[in-house]
């Protein structure tokens, strides 16, 4: 019995002893290696810096944004049947409800809309199709309105370029307006101009 204790004992030390032995080569083995691979990322990344090289000629400085103005929001009215006649005269109108031109009561809700003419009696924009795309508050007093202005292809009647717009009640009482393209070009809207002079 004192034997095989003994036996037994001998037996436990040496495979405590191996496989510490063997814990430390495979420590070894996890050092050589992560050594290693530390010393091929170093090479990489002193070959990554050595790639990187532009051209200076080629870099583009950022453009500084233009300002931007709050809005006021709008809806384009398109008219199908009936549309209300030209102005004699190319200019800007804010009607109200208690300015409702003849003819227009059923156009919008008079209660929360005032409604926006926009007609321009310059001879170029004759059979041009007027969106307007935006309207900026550019201060307390003026509203600048950013128009779209093409060619209608389908029109040859020879008449004004106009858009009427609903907008909130109240937002456009009492102020001037600037009239410009979507690509900056003002546009004089013709205030002289008589519609029948460019109706020809």
């Amino acid at each position: 019995m004192k034997y095989v204790f003994l036996y037994l004992c001998l037996t436990l030390l040496l495979l405590v002893g191996c496989s510490s032995n063997e814990k430390e080569k495979q420590e070894e083995k996890i050092e050589q290696t992560t050594t290693e691979t530390k010393k091929e990322e170093a090479q990489d990344g002193s070959k990554n810096k050595e790639d990187i090289s532009y051209d200076e000629t080629k870099l583009v400085e950022a453009v500084d944004t233009a300002k931007v103005y709050p809005e006021i929001t709008f809806q384009n009215i398109n008219w199908f049947f009936g549309s209300p006649d030209r102005q004699p005269y190319g200019g800007i109108w804010v009607y109200t409800s208690e300015t409702i031109p003849s003819g227009y009561d059923d156009t919008i809700d008079w209660e929360q809309n005032d409604l926006l003419l926009l007609q321009v009696n310059d001879a170029q924009y004759v059979d041009h199709e007027l969106e307007i795309k935006a309207l900026q508050i550019l201060d307390d007093n003026v509203v600048k309105i950013v128009v779209s202005i093409e060619p209608d292809e389908y029109s040859t009647d020879k008449k004004a370029a106009r858009r009427y717009a609903s907008v909130e009640k109240g937002q456009l009482g009492g102020k001037k307006f600037l009239v410009e393209t979507v690509e900056g070009d003002q546009i004089d809207v013709g205030t002289e101009v008589k519609t029948s002079e460019i109706s020809k």
